[in-house]
């Protein structure tokens, strides 16, 4: 397998689409302004994941390509953990984008801020992750084209090592676009915690039975 190419495709890919959607689900729920406004954010939302499936399958055509010229067992071995890698990965990015979406959908606009700075802050460090990741396997494949001859051990020790580093920013992908999904939930299930949390002593504090007892001095018992 081409492992340059494949370090090339996933660089310039992988990394940048999980932002790419997140960017785009933040726009929508920000710009929304009424029906008509949602009907034509909604077409650009389509056209972006029409698009989305069309680089889907360049990336697919480019992978079989590159499998298709493996010459040993090895590097089918290789192949066949990336292809899983990248289907998996396609996977996550279909679910989180409903998950998402469906979350950013039930916010109110105060609580989405609070996702907008949460986004930023963890594009921060999956930008950098990545980036290290991917610079330190480049480093690994000009080693080898450099010092190790075609078919030695210590060449495919290496190109074993790129293999687990592409591999990881597909993960790390992976992982950056379900943490996101999972943080917008857990946001969401604590404001209902605390909206729950309030109408109950709301309620509790407007009962007749409250009422009665604070008149008689009891209300301090019942807030204990």
């Amino acid at each position: 397998m081409n492992w340059l190419k494949a370090l090339k495709l996933v660089g310039g890919s992988v990394i940048d689409k999980p932002l790419e959607i997140i960017d785009k689900q933040l726009k929508f729920y920000q710009e929304r302004k009424n029906a008509a406004h949602d009907q034509k954010l909604k077409q650009e939302e389509s056209q972006f994941m029409q698009k989305l499936e069309l680089d889907n399958r360049k990336f697919n055509a480019e992978i079989d390509d590159m499998i298709a010229h493996n010459e040993t067992e090895r590097d089918l071995q290789r192949a066949k953990a990336f292809t899983e890698a990248w289907e998996n990965h396609k996977r996550t990015m279909a679910e989180c984008n409903v998950s998402i979406g469906r979350s950013l959908g039930m916010m109110d606009i105060e609580l989405r801020a609070h996702a907008v700075t949460l986004v930023e802050e963890k594009t921060r460090s999956y930008r950098d992750l990545q980036e290290e990741t991917l610079n330190r396997a480049y480093e690994h494949f000009d080693k080898i084209n450099a010092k190790f001859p075609e078919g030695s051990r210590a060449r495919t020790i290496m190109e074993d090592a790129v293999a687990k580093q592409i591999n990881s920013i597909i993960e790390t992908s992976d992982k950056f676009l379900q943490t996101l999904s999972d943080d917008f939930e857990d946001m969401l299930k604590s404001v209902r915690q605390i909206t729950e949390s309030t109408v109950k002593n709301t309620e509790q504090y407007l009962s007749p039975i409250f009422a009665n007892n604070a008149l008689r001095g009891n209300d301090t018992k019942l807030l204990k």
